[in-house]
């Protein structure tokens, strides 16, 4: 039946629904989602500035914003999460 594979790949997808990924990384759901939204929206709005900045390149991207600043940030965020499966 189409709607129960579409389930069951739903329910792969989403892994475990008791929660362990956020038990593994000592997390609330509220932490969780505020880490993995902020990065996530931090990383959208780069990544406009860089499309815009394809189209346009007369527009130069603020330093803060540029590509070495964005590596640094997902380094700096890649620490956090690794620091949090240690507490």
């Amino acid at each position: 039946n189409f709607a129960k594979e579409k389930m069951i790949l739903f329910a792969n997808f989403c892994g475990d629904l008791s929660m362990k990924h956020l038990r593994e990384n000592n997390e609330t759901y509220l932490g969780h989602f505020v880490f993995a939204s902020t990065l996530g929206a931090m990383l959208i709005l780069r990544g406009w500035l860089f499309v815009f900045h394809a189209l346009l390149p007369i527009c130069k991207i603020p330093e803060r914003w540029n590509l070495s600043s964005t590596a640094k940030e997902l380094i700096k965020c890649n620490e956090y999460a690794k620091g949090r499966m240690k507490k």
